[in-house]
């Protein structure tokens, strides 16, 4: 196995870790939810659905892009370049959701231990990823060069 192999490997581990913890966090809204509309605070709950969808939603693209690196692995730099994308675009909001609000949550004050967890892994992810793109592209210019010599 090559030793980039590895590092891709290592990549789709904290990528799926990920996945995981979204989808712990909607479940978890998700019960707030029910747990608010039973107890019949309506006001609360369009901010829980944003949320879920949020959290699903993130989710479901590292899944996407989790099975996108898995078959291309050094083929391409695109997954790689929107796994940074999409991890650069979550710990931005999360820095904005905590510091001035976003729109339909405002600022939210607690910060969880899965709040903590994701963002480590998201600045793990961007490292990674963005040492496999400098690795597929300087093994593209090795092979140029070889193929002309």
């Amino acid at each position: 196995m090559k030793p980039i192999h590895i590092v891709i490997i290592f990549l789709a581990a904290i990528t799926l870790s990920t996945l995981t913890i979204y989808f712990i966090l909607a479940s978890n809204e998700y019960t707030h939810l029910i747990e608010f509309a039973e107890a019949g605070l309506e006001s609360e709950i369009p901010e829980l659905q944003v949320e879920i969808a949020l959290f699903a939603g993130s989710g479901l693209i590292y899944l996407g892009l989790l099975g996108w690196i898995l078959v291309k692995k050094t083929d391409n730099i695109l997954p790689y370049v929107v796994l940074i994308t999409i991890s650069t675009i979550l710990i931005i909001t999360y820095a904005l959701s905590r510091t001035v609000g976003v729109p339909m949550i405002g600022i939210e004050y607690y910060i969880g231990k899965y709040d903590l967890i994701t963002k480590i892994l998201q600045g793990i992810i961007v490292a990674i990823s963005g040492y496999l793109i400098y690795k597929i592209k300087m093994d593209k210019k090795q092979l140029e060069v070889i193929r002309k010599i």
